[in-house]
C-alpha cells in the first residue's frame, strides 16, 4: 500500500511583550493567536478498490476545548492568562491542545516557537526588540517530556527562540468523524490528542533594562505530515 504524505500547519502568534519602566507589560496581541493552518489530502491505496483519498488535518484545542482550525493566513485569537503582570524575572504560560483530526491516517507532529513578523526578527512596530532575550520551554503534559528547553519546572533553562523547536510525535487517527471548526472539543482514540504547557521567560538581566518599553511578536506553529 502506497501513501503520499503531505503537511499540514497551526500557527499560533505568541506575543507582542511590551515593556514598561523596569516592569515588562505583555500586550500578547497575537496570543497564542493564530493557528494559520495548510490542511492537505494524504493519498492512499485503497485495496482493491483503487486508489481513494482521504482528508489529513491536524487541529489546535483552545483553552475552553474549542476546536480551532484556522485557513492560510488567518488566525485565532487566544488570550494568555497573566500578560499584565510580565514582568523580568517572571514566566507567563499558556495550555494548548494539539489533535490529529484526521479519521484514519495518524500524524507526526512538531512545534516550534517562532517570530510571526514578515522578517523573522520577532519586532513589533516601533518597540526596541527584546526576542533576543526571552527563554521558552515547551513541555508535553500528555507525557510529561520536554519538548523544548532543559527543565519542566526551570524556565530559566529554557532555549532561545532561535532554537525553540521540538518533535511531539506520532498522534494516533481519530478514528471518528473531523471535528469543525469552532465546535467543542470530542474525544476521539487514545493518543490522538496531546496537550502543551507553552512558557516564556523573560530574564532580570542589566541588558533588559535598557530594553523598557520593549517587545516580541511570536508565534507557535505545529506542523504535522500523515504516517502509519
Amino acid at each position: 500500500m502506497m501513501k503520499h504524505r503531505k503537511t499540514t500547519r497551526r500557527r499560533i502568534a505568541l506575543a507582542t511583550v511590551a515593556a514598561g519602566t523596569l516592569v515588562v507589560t505583555a500586550t500578547l496581541l497575537t496570543a497564542g493567536q493564530t493557528m494559520s493552518a495548510f490542511t492537505d489530502a494524504s493519498m492512499l491505496n485503497i485495496g482493491p478498490d483503487g486508489v481513494g483519498s482521504e482528508p489529513f488535518d491536524i487541529v489546535s484545542v483552545l483553552p475552553g476545548e474549542q476546536v480551532a482550525q484556522a485557513l492560510p493566513g488567518q488566525g485565532v485569537t487566544v488570550p494568555i492568562p497573566g500578560d499584565d503582570s510580565f514582568v523580568p524575572g517572571r514566566t507567563i504560560t499558556m495550555n494548548l491542545g494539539v489533535a490529529n483530526n484526521s479519521p484514519d491516517l495518524a500524524a507526526a507532529v512538531t512545534v516550534a516557537v517562532k517570530p510571526s513578523d514578515p522578517d523573522g526578527y520577532g519586532e513589533s512596530g516601533s518597540s526596541p526588540n527584546i526576542t533576543w532575550f526571552i527563554l521558552v520551554t515547551v513541555v508535553d503534559t500528555t507525557t510529561g517530556q520536554v519538548l523544548v528547553g532543559g527543565s519542566a519546572t526551570d524556565p530559566t533553562q529554557g532555549v532561545p527562540v532561535a532554537n525553540a523547536s521540538g518533535v511531539i510525535g506520532r498522534l494516533a487517527p481519530r478514528g471518528g468523524p473531523a471535528l469543525s471548526d469552532g465546535s467543542t472539543w470530542a474525544a476521539g482514540n487514545a493518543g490522538s490528542r496531546h496537550d502543551l504547557a507553552i512558557s516564556l521567560y523573560y530574564p532580570d538581566t542589566s541588558a533588559t533594562v535598557a530594553y523598557n518599553f520593549g517587545a516580541t511578536a511570536l508565534e507557535v506553529e505545529f506542523d504535522g505530515a500523515s504516517t502509519s
